[in-house]
């Protein structure tokens, strides 16, 4: 199997821990205490340091926790600002104040994207486990605001899940009048995922709706894209996992911690090599986190809505790097 030398985008969470309890999210129901820690500053650096010599391009600076609890999230994007690097955060937008988001500006941070689940008032205090829908719609404004009058470079935009298949259209229309089109932003909305298998309802089950659709690799394992844990095992910081999906599997698919391995060593190890191998072969039954996720069915309607300009179904948010696709880079 071909060796990796090349890394364009790294998914590196900043913080595994979270301040609210989506309804739909494995973070709330209990994930690995081992992953809800801050990311230590010199593992950060060291790396961005091996990264940045293999093509790293983008760095978005999430996994699964509320990358706004790091109060070192500043240092991180500046020195990633200084190296000409593309930063993005996925934030749930209840700490994003104005002070905190002219500081992210100020460093250089150029996307900012906030997950707001729920299409009104109650319903978003139900998804998402507070009630803050007017207090984020407000700092929204006043960060859309901020960028008006100072004129920063960087951008902001939403998020948003169907909560049921059923109300596909209403909840659609809803988000576009209380988020997207209120706000004035650009932003998309998607079915809901299910997690690697961890989140079943029946009611936005992707295998439900689209069953007998054809299975294929979702190409994360073989696109030129890392994902990195905050935490790890036994203490360790920065590892290795497949992708997001993982999240409350964290543990049972760690390939390596960055905090005493090579990034490079670690995506050219056995379990790397499995795993690609696995999604090459599409023997997705030989890995438990892979075998029920819904991320393997072609399904471009999932991305339900977006005005956000090149925003393709099957690519990176930040970056548009193919996902989707991507085993034609290994099979060429």
């Amino acid at each position: 199997m071909e060796i990796i030398n090349q890394i364009k985008q790294i998914n590196l969470e900043i913080d595994g821990s979270c301040n609210i309890k989506c309804q739909f999210c494995p973070q709330s129901t209990g994930r690995e205490a081992s992953f809800l820690k801050k990311m230590p500053l010199p593992v950060f650096y060291k790396i961005i340091e091996e990264a940045l010599p293999l093509g790293l391009t983008h760095v978005n600076l999430s996994g699964s926790g509320e990358p706004l609890l790091n109060k070192e999230l500043e240092k991180a994007v500046r020195f990633l600002s200084q190296n000409n690097i593309i930063t993005m955060i996925y934030t749930n937008g209840v700490a994003l104040t104005p002070k905190r988001f002219e500081s992210l500006c100020e460093a250089g941070l150029t996307f900012f994207k906030v997950s707001c689940m729920g299409w009104d008032r109650e319903s978003y205090a139900h998804w998402m486990a507070i009630d803050a829908f007017d207090r984020v719609r407000t700092n929204l404004e006043n960060c859309l605001s901020i960028i008006e009058k100072k004129g920063y470079p960087s951008k902001l935009q939403t998020n948003h899940l169907i909560q049921d298949n059923n109300e596909l259209e209403h909840q659609k229309e809803m988000y576009l009048k209380n988020w997207i089109n209120h706000l004035g932003v650009y932003g998309e909305i998607w079915m809901t995922h299910n997690w690697s298998g961890l989140y079943s309802d029946e009611n936005v089950s992707r295998h439900d709706r689209f069953k007998g659709r054809q299975l294929r690799s979702c190409g994360r394992p073989l696109a030129n894209v890392v994902e990195i844990r905050a935490g790890g095992l036994d203490g360790k910081a920065g590892a290795v996992v497949p992708c997001s999906l993982v999240l409350g599997k964290d543990s049972v698919a760690v390939m390596g911690h960055c905090e005493d391995t090579s990034l490079i060593d670690i995506l050219n190890g056995d379990k790397m090599k499995h795993l690609r191998d696995v999604h090459l072969r599409e023997a997705f039954h030989e890995i438990d986190y892979c075998a029920g996720c819904d991320q393997l069915l072609d399904a471009e309607e999932t991305l339900v809505w977006t005005n956000i300009p090149g925003r393709n179904y099957g690519n990176s948010s930040i970056s548009n790097l193919e996902y989707v696709g991507a085993e034609k880079y290994w099979t060429d």
